[in-house]
């Protein structure tokens, strides 16, 4: 459930080695909205088990200005996943995403908070952001809120704020960093962010996870990163920029201020802006589809329309009921109410089988999409058991890919076979061999048995480091039907 919007939001980043926060008011609506920033201020270290830690950090920001808490989680308390969620009804997404993601990420399921934001539909699957966090720090942000005096707007997390950095959301595939203390990455796809990083105050690091980020996200996506923008202190950021247009080849550049913001009098942020955070209450502020922990998407109640209906056909058999009792024939008045009953319990079974149903499908659903783990294991040593141990040939490298679309329910097949959940096993194997009849053998040895497809993806009269040929064979095999 979403609330109004706030005008004045103290937006808090929680961080167990020290956090800070900073204060932001809006005046205006919509596109004539202008955002006021504060001085940023920074929070004291603490523990969510602590039992004076949300006292101390209340104490901590008593005399800042007015207005509703929005938390930014901590890293090591929080998930952040792209998930292909097996529905594509709205009112069954919550649920499926937060089965998912406590399956997948091992957050404690008591007291979990878990939202989604859907951002495509297919034919029978929806891809969603889904993050979630542990219930002991969802509790202590509403202890702090408690000691604080102050109402809780929302709890997301920083790096959720990034897309604001972004001149222009929309269109190709973007990077956004904050450089700002504990910094943050990630990519961004039409105002949505679809895949983060994180790493140390060091630059090397930073410029290590960036690279490491857009080379994963070239490699699983159609549509490669085309821009990097940087915010942060001017000497850190222009220095990154430069490492990283060497390294990448890419259009990066430095944001200064990508927020349509000013400062209060007499304010400065010397260490820079934390733009994550300001993108994060600027959002929130503008009731923008967001993230929130807080308040996550629930499913719609689809019995409420069938209590109104039950009401109404209560009322109108009350009626019945009371003229038949006033005509004194006892005996009508007890036939009609047993046929009254009988076609009241009819709607309730009808839906109560149709329930059981759909709870049976999502069930065969889950157990078929859990069914597929390919053994990536025994492939490597079925590959690599071709190679012969005499020094003949040696294996340079090995690399496994999973092509798998989604369950499949076809209606017009019999039995088992009515839930399909094929999918494709892709490999890449480097070598080296003495000779060309060595690798011939190789070859032929990988597709005996048609248990591999297999096509040569380099030249095998390249000259090897250790054997004089050098090779590379592109296998591919299919799931057992």
């Amino acid at each position: 459930m979403r609330f109004g919007r706030e005008t004045s939001l103290l937006v808090l980043e929680l961080r167990r080695e020290g956090g800070r926060g900073i204060h932001i008011n809006m005046d205006g609506h919509g596109d004539q909205a202008q955002f006021e920033l504060g001085e940023t201020f920074d929070l004291p270290p603490f523990s969510p088990t602590d039992a004076d830690a949300a006292e101390q950090l209340a104490a901590e920001i008593a005399d800042q200005p007015s207005g509703s808490l929005l938390l930014a989680l901590p890293r090591e308390e929080s998930v952040l996943r792209r998930l292909e969620l097996p529905t594509t009804e709205p009112d069954e997404l919550p649920t499926v995403a937060r089965f998912r993601l406590l399956q997948e990420a091992h957050l404690d399921e008591a007291g979990a908070a878990v939202d989604c934001l859907p951002i495509q539909t297919h034919e029978a699957t929806t891809t969603a952001i889904v993050v979630g966090a542990n219930g002991s720090i969802m509790e202590f942000g509403n202890a702090l809120a408690t000691a604080s005096g102050r109402k809780l707007a929302g709890v997301s997390l920083r790096v959720l704020g990034l897309p604001d950095l972004l001149a222009a959301p929309g269109g190709a595939p973007a990077l956004a960093i904050d450089l700002t203390r504990g910094p943050s990455l990630a990519v961004v796809v039409d105002g949505v962010v679809h895949r983060v990083g994180a790493a140390s105050d060091d630059l090397e690091d930073v410029e290590r996870e960036t690279i490491r980020l857009v080379s994963a996200w070239r490699m699983t996506e159609d549509n490669p990163v085309e821009e990097i923008v940087v915010s942060g202190a001017q000497d850190l950021a222009d220095h990154l920029v430069g490492r990283l247009r060497s390294a990448l080849g890419l259009s990066v550049h430095h944001v200064v201020a990508p927020l349509d913001t000013v400062l209060a009098a007499d304010v400065e942020h010397s260490a820079g802006t934390p733009w994550g955070l300001v993108g994060l209450g600027r959002a929130h502020m503008l009731s923008h589809d967001r993230i929130d922990l807080q308040h996550p998407r629930v499913a719609e109640d689809r019995v409420a329309p069938l209590r109104r209906r039950g009401m109404l056909l209560a009322g109108v058999i009350l009626v019945l009921f009371g003229w038949i009792w006033s005509s004194g024939n006892k005996e009508v008045r007890q036939l009609q109410a047993q046929i009254d009953l009988l076609r009241a319990e009819l709607p309730q079974q009808t839906q109560a089988e149709g329930e059981a149903l759909r709870n049976l499908f999502r069930y065969r659903h889950a157990e078929e999409w859990l069914s597929v783990a390919p053994d990536f294991v025994a492939e490597l040593q079925a590959i690599s058991g071709v190679v012969p141990d005499d020094g003949r040939a040696v294996m340079g490298s090995w690399r496994g890919f999973l092509a798998f679309d989604g369950v499949v329910y076809d209606n017009k097949a019999s039995g088992k076979q009515k839930w399909k959940s094929s999918y494709q096993l892709r490999f890449v194997m480097t070598g080296e061999a003495q000779d060309r009849s060595v690798a011939d053998d190789i070859r032929a040895a990988l597709v005996e048995g048609d248990r591999y497809r297999i096509e040569t993806s380099g030249a095998e009269a390249a000259k090897g480091k250790r054997l004089p040929r050098a090779f590379t064979y592109e296998l591919g095999r299919e799931s057992d039907p």
